[in-house]
């Protein structure tokens, strides 16, 4: 009888022990949806910015499917890459420069 008696208190500690984890895990849950429905808006956000974009640039509405407007998006992106890639190496060396103040004679 005493097997009986442990098998039941390790699966009592078992659900006690998720169940303490649960806030947790929920809060975890909570966040991540959270996160991909910001992801999702961003997204939407981004593409309707390039749609407007690709109308002004083209004078018409592109479809978002069409081989224009995915070259137009890939222009764009290799254009922020580049831009990132510049404003990254300019921090690097306003960095590594140093500072040189003009000392003052007492």
């Amino acid at each position: 009888m005493s097997g009986f008696h442990s098998c039941f208190d390790f699966r009592e500690k078992l659900i006690s022990d998720n169940m303490a984890k649960m806030p947790k895990m929920v809060e975890d849950w909570r966040r991540e949806k959270r996160e991909a429905r910001q992801k999702l808006k961003e997204e939407k956000e981004r593409r309707t910015k390039l749609l407007a974009e690709a109308r002004e640039r083209f004078g018409f509405s592109v479809d978002p499917r069409s081989r224009k407007f995915l070259d137009m998006v890939a222009e764009i992106e290799k254009e922020e890459k580049k831009k990132k890639k510049l404003m990254k190496r300019r921090l690097r060396v306003e960095q590594t420069a140093p500072t040189t103040t003009p000392a003052t004679s007492s």
